[in-house]
């Protein structure tokens, strides 16, 4: 407020967005195309309101921002629909939720060429026809599609064209993850540290926490939110859960070789929410690319076996469940990753094979599996930077079907609470769209059916398992960071060369 009372300054640092950053349209500006360069803030000035102007421009921005619908008319247009107006409105048909969590891929780069959805195929680099070499050009592969279960499961399932991650980077979208948003803290270090201008040293002799707000869903004491995350809401509402791979654990008292299988830093220091501890997979590897996803569900498949499929056992009401990398890493042709593009391939196949195991169990006929990322920063998008992957597979979702509602993390959520009988945690998934626009009353039980992976990309027999004695530790050791900004600047970089047109042109 200025000093005379009468003017209000409102600064907004991520006031103008960001906006699309590739596609036939697109011009590259100085800034370039990574997310962490496009957000730009805005500064308002506006004269402070009377008491009247005031109720009017209230008006005006709830219109602006809410569709308010009657909800008696929204209960008889849903009467048969399997998604709850609300929780405890009536009871849904699905019992068991999956939560799948992948890294940082844009909507555009895996489904630009889908027919059905709003894509500019010219930037599908891990879609069909895909052309691409290695880093020193000795490799190359034409013809090829990268993410085949991705398409497939689009095509046989639900998908959205119009999802939007609430987070810019992987700091930030860990928080958005698990239902809790980023306080002043994150939202203050975050652009300090994803800009180059502070760091953190692992091996620091420095008193405190680390500060590394990155892979933690566990979300840090320094920026829990008074009501909590989805692990203290789930708990509190007395609904079971189980967790593979959310979070980066501190490291307990009981600490032994068998940690190594999970890919577990030594140096992270901070707590973890009890509720969570005590129900996360100790055997299931966490965020480390030098560890196959391949691995990943032969240890998720294992322990699903010997925990839920046995005679009048139930398998908890909420899964969630870590497949990272299509983050991608490194070439390492020596254990089956020849091309940057083999972690895509890697983790396709991972994703068709848990689908492919769960929609064969018999809790398949009242699950729904919810698979995103947790940010879409090293990619590019022709509509928003911030436009990602989001499908939901269920025997209840309409088959072949691209929705067009608005969604974001908050939808996520709102439609599991809804599913669950829960009350909402904050406003993002109060007054988000829930996913009843996805799913009808007719369900079709057929279960899914993996697509083998292209080898020329990525070999699953070369991708040696953590438990093979032949192993390279120091490949896991030496995993890149979660969010290694030069990185990701220079796959920005080189995205010309996966882009289509551009390879018509050679």
């Amino acid at each position: 407020v200025t000093p005379d009372g009468k003017t209000l300054v409102v600064s907004n640092a991520k006031g103008y967005g960001s906006g699309p950053n590739g596609g036939k349209t697109f011009r590259e500006g100085k800034e370039g195309s990574y997310i962490g360069n496009l957000m730009r803030g805005t500064v308002s000035v506006m004269d402070i309101p009377n008491d009247r102007k005031l109720a009017a421009l209230t008006r005006q921005v709830i219109s602006n921002n809410y569709r308010i619908e009657d909800y008696h008319s929204v209960k008889r247009r849903r009467a048969d629909n399997p998604i709850p107006v609300f929780g405890g409105e009536k009871e849904s048909p699905i019992k068991y939720l999956v939560f799948i969590s992948k890294e940082n891929r844009t909507y555009d780069e895996i489904f630009g060429q889908m027919e059905k959805g709003k894509g500019d195929p010219t930037i599908a680099r891990y879609g069909r026809n895909a052309t691409f070499t290695n880093r020193n050009k000795s490799l190359k592969v034409e013809q090829a599609t990268v993410m085949p279960n991705h398409l497939k499961l689009a095509e046989e399932f639900a998908l959205s064209d119009n999802f939007y991650v609430d987070s810019d980077v992987s700091a930030d979208g860990h928080r958005w993850l698990v239902n809790t948003y980023p306080n002043e803290w994150v939202e203050s270090t975050v652009p300090a540290s994803y800009g180059g201008n502070r760091s953190y040293n692992p091996k620091s002799n420095a008193p405190g926490s680390l500060g590394m707000n990155g892979s933690a869903g566990a979300i840090y004491p320094e920026d829990y939110n008074e009501a909590g995350s989805m692990w203290d809401h789930l708990e509190r509402n007395k609904v079971e859960f189980y967790n593979f791979g959310f979070g980066v654990m501190f490291e307990p008292a009981f600490y032994d070789d068998s940690f190594k299988y999970s890919g577990i830093k030594h140096y992270v220091n901070f707590p973890v929410p009890l509720p969570m501890f005590s129900r996360t997979s100790k055997m299931y590897p966490t965020y480390n690319m030098a560890i196959p996803d391949q691995f990943r569900v032969h240890q998720f498949i294992r322990e699903f076996d010997e925990k839920w499929i046995k005679p009048g056992v139930e398998m908890p009401a909420v899964l969630t469940v870590i497949i990272p990398n299509d983050h991608g890493a490194g070439e390492r042709p020596e254990a089956g990753y020849p091309f940057r593009e083999s972690y895509m391939a890697d983790n396709d196949l991972a994703v068709g094979r848990i689908v492919e195991y769960l929609s064969n169990t018999p809790f398949w006929k009242n699950m729904a599996i919810v698979i995103t990322e947790d940010d879409a920063q090293n990619g590019v998008d022709h509509v928003d930077a911030h436009r990602s992957v989001l499908m939901v597979i269920s025997p209840y979702v309409k088959r072949n079907y691209v929705s067009k509602m608005h969604y974001s993390f908050g939808s996520i959520f709102k439609t599991f609470w809804n599913v669950l009988g829960m009350p909402y945690l904050n406003q993002y998934d109060a007054t988000a769209n829930d996913f009843a626009d996805m799913f009808t009353s007719k369900p079709d039980f057929t279960p899914y059916r993996a697509v083998a992976v292209d080898q020329r990309i990525f070999d699953p027999k070369k991708a040696l398992t953590p438990l093979d004695e032949k192993f390279d530790w120091e490949a896991v050791k030496n995993t890149p960071l979660l969010d290694d900004v030069n990185e990701m600047q220079d796959d920005q970089k080189e995205k010309k060369e996966y882009r289509l047109e551009d390879q018509k042109r050679k």
